[in-house]
């Protein structure tokens, strides 16, 4: 999971002031005016999810209900933690980033790891339907936030400099990895037999190549290839949490569009988080490809060596969970996997 920070995004937002870039802003046109929404996100230009966003532009402005987005991709406008404050203010309409649980525990539910173990499962558990989307959307409204979806890239692995003891078990691996400030990705590590240290994303790929960390969890085999290619040797798939964004909006915006405009908002960015889980089976595929063909070695998993990790992590680490989740609430996510 991403921590995307980026040295000109206070340069950024001097120019989005100084262009005068206002929260649902109207633009002068009589009949003609049209709704500006400000959207913020968290990938590269050149990555699938922002390619993503440019499709959804494209398909809003189309619909002809007097709508504009103005994307500001890269963390422009903050790290995750900021873009998702400034959408709960609604100085920020629209956000596509990770959900951290800076502001409540609850929304760690988006990373237990081992809940999801097949891309078939993904598509089960984050969409709507499941008792964890409508949790998940249920603790976003209380921030002042709709949850418009959830979107796949992938499953997660671990990038590393140096060959982990006992690569394909739950052992002591001897290496310190990168973790995000999450309690369940430090717990889930440890029990898979990492030390660990939790630093930002933006600085993991100075960190790996100062051997400040031996390795990162927290990126599908695109963000390893996009990202650490150059600090990285090895790459590890075992697939313990979904790299899951979400498409989230103020409610105060929300509640400024009309109605057709809101069907627009939420049709559209619901259709591109759904369609996300059909191809992040392919998109993990293709960069394990890449990275094996750029020297770095793949170490793959039997699914039975996988399968001894989960079943390791849901006896181990689970419990530990109940007590800040409840047992009531993982009693009803565990079942959407049923």
């Amino acid at each position: 999971m991403r921590k995307m920070v980026q040295k000109g995004r206070g340069r950024g937002l001097i120019k989005a002031a100084m262009l005068g870039l206002f929260t649902i802003g109207l633009v002068a046109g009589g009949a003609n005016a049209e709704t500006r929404l400000k959207v913020a996100g968290q990938h590269a230009p050149d990555h699938n999810a922002t390619k993503q966003l440019n499709e959804i532009k494209k398909e809003v402005e189309a619909a002809g209900v007097g709508l504009k987005l103005q994307l500001f991709p890269s963390g422009q406008l903050g790290t995750g933690e900021q873009v998702f404050g400034d959408v709960a203010k609604g100085v920020i309409d629209i956000g596509h980033t990770f959900i951290y649980s800076h502001n409540d525990p609850l929304l760690e539910i988006n990373t237990i790891p081992y809940l999801v173990d097949s891309y078939a499962q993904m598509n089960k558990v984050f969409t709507p339907g499941s008792n964890f989307y409508q949790t998940y959307s249920d603790l976003l409204d209380k921030q002042g936030v709709k949850l418009l979806g959830i979107f796949g890239e992938g499953f997660i692995g671990v990038g590393a400099s140096k060959m982990p003891t006992d690569a394909t078990g739950f052992g002591k691996k001897d290496i310190t990895i990168r973790v995000w400030s999450a309690a369940v990705a430090k717990e889930t590590a440890v029990d898979m037999g990492f030390n660990t240290t939790t630093i930002d994303w933006g600085d993991v790929f100075p960190a790996l190549q100062q051997g400040v960390v031996d390795g990162v969890i927290g990126g599908t085999p695109e963000a390893n290839y996009t990202t650490f290619l150059d600090a990285i040797k090895y790459y590890i798939p075992y697939n313990p949490f979904v790299e899951n964004t979400a498409y989230y909006m103020s409610k105060t915006s929300w509640d400024e569009l009309n109605a057709e405009q809101q069907k627009v908002i939420e049709d559209t960015f619901g259709k591109a988080a759904i369609n996300s889980f059909a191809s992040s089976e392919a998109t993990d595929v293709e960069f394990m490809g890449k990275l094996a063909e750029a020297g770095v070695e793949v170490i793959a998993l039997t699914d039975e060596e996988r399968s001894a990790i989960a079943a390791h992590i849901r006896a181990t680490t689970w419990p530990k969970l109940e007590e800040t989740f409840g047992k009531d609430l993982m009693d009803q996510l565990k079942a959407d996997t049923q």
